[in-house]
């Protein structure tokens, strides 16, 4: 049994050495380590590594929401292998409460499997979304919408399917949403991601403080274990 974990350790650390020379140029988050996304979209190839995935962030379009203060922060569940993908902090809402104007974010990313994990067998098996929105008084909103696509089929037939989470006066809140692809796995997914606030009157408001994506994974059960053993390697390095 010693052996046996100790082979797994030693598995998971060769893994994570092929994923730092295999996306050098990319940012690696830990869990709950946050960067803000000007920074990722100044580098060259716009990239974040989390785990077993890397995140490209392709573009971020929005009049009210600027960037430079926004955060992207690396989120791992508990087990890595119910959740893996980040979080989107900053104060968000309606910045002009009462007027008629949206304040809105699009932001579309790609997300793939790291070669040395795809070698190991690791696909992508769903997608969840959570967020804290919050909205009072008739006629206003929090919400996020997205499409998922598979980034590797052709274009027309890739469309997987779409996410919404909000919170409406007058409704009940729906702060998260998933969907799971199985039996269905996939190497690289592209997400849509739209999100909008609107404060209907003076009285009115719309805000949130983070925005949530996570994407599951199945593999190969020998390698489950060094995944996590990953996951832990990961922190460990980060703190020294």
């Amino acid at each position: 049994m010693f052996s046996r974990a100790c082979a797994l350790l030693a598995a998971a650390g060769l893994a994570a050495l092929t994923v730092a020379q295999s996306a050098s140029a990319a940012i690696t988050l830990t869990n709950g380590q946050s960067v803000l996304l000007s920074t990722i979209l100044a580098e060259p190839d716009r990239g974040v590594i989390i785990s077993d995935k890397l995140f490209t962030f392709q573009s971020w379009t929005s009049s009210q929401f600027n960037p430079s203060n926004v955060f992207i922060s690396g989120f791992i569940a508990n087990n890595p292998l119910d959740g893996i993908g980040f979080d989107i902090t900053g104060g968000f809402g309606d910045v002009s409460p009462g007027d008629s104007i949206i304040s809105e974010f699009n932001l579309r990313y790609t997300v793939e499997v790291l070669p040395a994990f795809l070698a190991q067998g690791f696909r992508i098996k769903d997608v969840g979304l959570t967020f804290n929105g919050n909205a009072t008084s008739a006629g206003s909103y929090s919400r996020v919408d997205e499409t998922i696509f598979d980034a590797l089929a052709p274009s027309g037939t890739n469309l997987l399917g779409q996410l919404s989470a909000f919170s409406i006066p007058g409704q009940p809140d729906q702060l998260q949403d998933f969907r799971d692809f199985s039996p269905r796995q996939f190497v690289k997914l592209e997400v849509n991601k739209d999100v909008k606030f609107f404060a209907n009157g003076q009285g009115g408001t719309a805000t949130a403080s983070f925005v949530r994506q996570s994407f599951s994974q199945v593999i190969p059960a020998p390698s489950a274990a060094a995944l996590i053993g990953l996951g832990g390697l990961f922190v460990v390095r980060r703190r020294r």
